[in-house]
């Protein structure tokens, strides 16, 4: 569901996560102002796609006339159902492989250790 989040649906997410909501035109200048024009279209698809995702929700403004958007998760609630769906993936297509990788990886920063030791800590006290 999350894990085909694009480059310009991220960087509209970012508009929207500092607007709280927006209608299609405005997404087009707020990325025009960051140098990144887009034509009108390119944003509507993005948008209908977003909302698709379940990733942002659109409303009628009070004339009918144009939709207002607005994200459905925070950056970070985003961000954690990303990592959560794209790991419980690996972990389901290649566990052993997913596993070493990490433990490799790991083994020389003590400090990211200790940090997972404090969250699976945390994690046990909470069940």
């Amino acid at each position: 569901m999350f894990k085909n989040i694009g480059p310009l649906e991220r960087e509209v997410l970012e508009i929207l996560w500092s607007k709280k909501e927006a209608t299609a035109r405005e997404i087009c200048t707020a990325l025009e102002e960051r140098g990144n024009r887009k034509a009108y279209s390119t944003i509507r698809t993005i948008m209908n796609r977003l909302v698709k995702k379940k990733v942002v929700s659109q409303r009628p403004d009070d004339n009918n006339r144009i939709y207002i958007y607005a994200p459905i998760y925070t950056k970070r609630e985003l961000e954690k159902k990303i990592v959560h769906n794209l790991f419980g993936e690996l972990l389901k297509r290649f566990e052993q492989s997913t596993i070493s990788y990490l433990a490799e990886e790991l083994s020389d920063n003590e400090e990211e250790i200790e940090k997972i030791k404090q969250k699976l800590a945390e994690m046990k006290n909470n069940v």
